[in-house]
């Protein structure tokens, strides 16, 4: 059996007692037990543990589903739904943050431990599965920077980044334009998302989610109509550093997808990698965002 570290999600004292005791005796350690969504990301971001188990139904402004997609944007950690519901449009929105299990509640020790073994199993398949993914990426990547690189010598650094992100931007049209039509139409479509401030974090959870398959964790810092998207690590770093064209590419994603979206507003590059900042920051004017 695999000894974990777990976080517990459960706003009932005596409930989430009993699962800790239940996780001990299995021979995990419980990070700790929190009993509201909002308490769950600042956590889970915290202390990165190998598993969650969330009880879907939490008391405050924040479920345990949100909580989970919030955390699923920025951490690449299974999630276990905790319910004593078996409602289908609950379990759709749950289904649409792909987690790991559910367990109705109550339940067993045995099934806590089945639950949670397979979920640990599957994690980690699906991480060799995505670093296999990675990898062939990163070489295609690779592969098309060099090839993009004009091979006239007569361009200043200026025109040659214009040029670049025009060939990054055609690139992203053909390759990516279809996949974002799809999957944030699908999620505006399933969810009834009817306004602009909806559909944006839409949006910006869609960004999240593409960067997370390259390996890239991202932090959105809203103040107001202003939102730093911030690129927490770099998997391209020692590439970025040497070849700063590799930064280009992300920034064309960043301003593509959001002329996609055909929204009021515009993607600005605060700082790269590739111009000596510690990490990428990209900067959303939305002027239909409320004001905090």
């Amino acid at each position: 059996m695999t000894e974990s570290r777990i976080l517990v999600v459960e706003d009932e004292a005596i409930v989430a007692m009993g699962i800790k005791q239940k996780l001990e005796d299995l021979g995990h350690q419980v990070v700790d037990v929190v009993f509201t969504g909002e308490n769950a990301v600042e956590t889970a971001l915290k202390m990165e543990p190998d598993l969650i188990l969330m009880d879907i139904v939490l008391k405050g402004n924040m479920d345990g589903i949100e909580a989970a997609a919030k955390i699923r944007n920025q951490l690449d950690i299974p999630v276990i739904y905790l319910t004593a519901y078996s409602d289908e449009e609950v379990l759709e929105r749950a289904r649409m943050t792909e987690p790991y299990g559910y367990i109705i509640k109550p339940f067993k020790k045995s099934e806590l431990n089945a639950n949670i073994e397979m979920a640990l199993y599957k994690h980690a398949e699906d991480q060799k599965k995505s670093e296999n993914v990675k990898k062939q990426i990163l070489a295609d990547f690779y592969d098309f920077i060099l090839n993009s690189m004009p091979t006239t010598a007569d361009q200043s650094d200026e025109e040659i980044k214009n040029t670049l992100l025009k060939i990054f931007a055609s690139r992203l049209e053909e390759e990516m334009r279809p996949r974002f039509e799809r999957e944030l139409g699908d999620t505006v479509e399933e969810q009834n998302l009817n306004d602009l401030e909806s559909i944006y974090n839409a949006y910006l959870d869609w960004v999240a989610h593409l960067f997370a398959d390259f390996g890239v964790q991202t932090k959105i810092e809203p103040k107001g109509h202003l939102h730093l998207f911030k690129f927490l690590n770099c998997p391209w770093i020692d590439d970025a550093k040497k070849k700063p064209i590799f930064c280009l590419n992300c920034q064309a994603i960043m301003q593509q997808t959001y002329d996609w979206t055909g929204m009021e507003g515009k993607v600005e590059k605060k700082a790269t990698i590739a111009d000596g900042s510690d990490m990428c920051v990209f900067k959303f004017n939305v002027p239909f965002m409320k004001k905090n």
